[in-house]
């Protein structure tokens, strides 16, 4: 009997650092409403969080995940979201394993940093440290 050839190779996922974004609107606001504001942000997945048993309900808060192209693009739209819809924003790059499957595995943050809403300017986007605005 023979066997087939067997492989020391292991199939690994992949891991790395993606934007992870929550924010907290100063005031939840219809599905459309809050899509519209979150658009500003291009090229995120967008997750809203609302009542799923209740179709039509507000949205009082929403993450947006993805790779980070442009850090001084999205300094802005979080300037202008502090400015005008939202209450807080979380926001930094955080680690993740992704297993060959897909299931991902986020990393603990290494470090949390609190600033006020007008500095957003000093959000560095360093690898494992969230940044909350309020």
């Amino acid at each position: 009997m023979t066997r087939p050839p067997t492989s020391s190779r292991t199939d690994k996922g992949v891991r790395g650092f993606d934007l992870d974004l929550h924010v907290a609107f100063a005031q939840a606001l219809p599905r459309e409403q809050a899509l519209a504001v979150l658009a500003a942000a291009e090229g995120f997945t967008v997750d809203l969080y609302a009542r799923h048993d209740q179709p039509g309900a507000p949205v009082p808060s929403a993450r947006l995940t993805g790779p980070l192209r442009d850090p001084d693009a999205l300094r802005t739209v979080l300037a202008a979201w502090l400015h005008g819809e939202a209450r807080t924003v979380e926001v930094g790059l955080h680690g993740y394993l992704r297993s060959s499957t897909g299931q991902t595995e986020w990393v603990p943050w290494r470090r949390n940093v609190v600033l006020p809403r007008t500095e957003v300017a000093r959000v560095l986007f360093e690898e494992g440290v969230k940044y909350v605005l309020e």
